[in-house]
Order: C-alpha cells, then structure tokens, then sequence
C-alpha cells in the first residue's frame, strides 16, 4: 500500500487543475500504491473548490482501487469518502485525529527522533512519513534534509511502517530502498513526469 506514495494538488503543478487529475489518473493507472490529496502551500483553490476536486479525484481512485489519503482536514477527508488523513508537526495533533478517524488510515509526518519522541503515543497510526531525505522544492518552508544516515537512524528508532519521502527521484531512489522502508513517496517526480508509467518502475526498483 504504501510502496509508491503519490503526494499532490493543484499547487504542485502551476494550479493547472486539469493536468492536475490529467496526470492523477495516468499515475492511478501506472501502478502508484496510495495517493495523499493536499491542497495546502500557495494553493488557490477555496474550500467549495477543493471540495469538489476531491470528489473527481475520489472518483479516480476508487475506480483504479487506490487508497486515497487527505492532508490534515478530516472533515474534507470524511465528506469525499477517503481512506485516511495525514498530519504533520505543526497540524492537529495526531492523537486527537485518531480519536476522531475512526477507521481511517492515519499517517504523521516526522522529520527525526526528536520529533518521534516529542510527538508521544502513536497508537492508531498506521506509518510514518519520514523527511526531507533529501532537498526538495515541492513543499514551502521545508526543513533541512536528514539524509540517508537520518534514515537508518529513524528505522533503528520505530517499529512502525516508514514511508521515505522529499527529494526522492528516479536517480537515487534505489538508495533510499535500500533502508528497509515500506516505501517512497513522491510530489514532482510523479506530478512533473512525461513517462509516468516509466517513473512508477523506476520508484518501485523495477526499471
């Protein structure tokens, strides 16, 4: 489920909202495992229009059986029928979300140990969302890249299912599958691509 872990919205791609589900289906249909719908950053979208592009792209990947994943707003999560919620540091807090996702995957993004440590009980999260491993551009404001050392680090600290994520491409993906993690997930890498269906293989160490 979590092998190639699509992230996007409108914003990461010139809020083209048409390219946008253009390129969501072509992924949906190429192999990606789970798809997390976040419009946040510098989206332009307002709430009746975020709400009603995430019913096409509910629709898209129920149809291809994708897991669809929302960003930190369970009540969008809960009116387009999502699969789970996913929240970071500066979000709800994740155990509040738990209490309120009732069957719902849920997801927390974390960057290092401190951050593990500092974010207390994780019962009822399913994986962690570990990085920027590497230097990204597709998130505002993200933090300094922990690197594959902070990787291993962060394995040797949870027992629970790693998701690498930030700067993760096509070139150095093999390194990050090296690290025993449930999988890679990706913003531009996917959202950018020209051969989608050639970008997933390369994701999942298969091209």
């Amino acid at each position: 489920m979590l092998k190639v872990y699509f992230i996007g919205g409108t914003q990461n791609i010139h809020g083209d909202r048409k390219r946008f589900i253009q390129q969501l289906t072509i992924a949906c249909q190429s192999g990606i495992t789970m798809f997390q719908y976040r419009e946040k950053d510098h989206s332009a979208l307002s709430g009746t229009e975020r709400l009603a592009l995430g019913k096409q792209v509910r629709e898209i990947t129920r149809k291809a059986a994708i897991p669809l994943i929302v960003d930190d707003d369970l009540k969008l999560a809960q009116a387009i029928d999502a699969d789970g919620i996913h929240v970071g540091q500066s979000d709800t807090p994740v155990q509040e979300v738990v209490k309120k996702a009732s069957g719902m995957i849920v997801g927390l993004s974390v960057h290092n140990r401190d951050e593990l440590i500092a974010s207390g009980d994780l019962t009822g999260v399913d994986y962690l969302g570990v990085g920027p491993i590497f230097a990204t551009n597709s998130k505002e404001n993200a933090k300094q890249p922990i690197g594959l050392d902070g990787l291993f680090q962060m394995n040797q600290a949870t027992l629970k299912p790693i998701v690498a994520i930030g700067g993760i491409h096509e070139d150095n993906v093999g390194e990050v599958l090296k690290h025993s993690v449930s999988g890679v997930a990706v913003i531009s890498d996917i959202m950018e691509s020209d051969d989608i269906p050639l970008t997933v293989r390369h994701l999942k160490g298969e091209a």
